[in-house]
């Protein structure tokens, strides 16, 4: 898999990035309408990275996966 950096805005509660609401991707803004799937990966695995992963819907109905990298704090998208 290809990855490309993102600025993603989220709903930030009580903890880091959490939902994402929009996201910025070759200077072009896309609203989320829905997060149509989100998992975890790394939290048992020492040796991996954690990562936090969202398939998301866009208000004009493109699909998006997208991730968060919790050691650095940046988020990608998958190409």
């Amino acid at each position: 898999m290809e990855f490309e950096s993102i600025q993603v805005f989220t709903r930030d509660e009580y903890k880091g990035a959490q939902e994402p609401l929009s996201f910025v991707w070759r200077g072009e803004e896309r609203r989320i309408a829905q997060v149509v799937d989100r998992w975890y990966e790394g939290g048992v695995d020492p040796t991996r990275m954690p990562m936090l992963y969202f398939r998301v819907k866009t208000l004009t109905g493109e699909i998006f996966l997208i991730r968060y990298h919790e050691f650095f704090r940046a988020w990608s998208i998958v190409l």
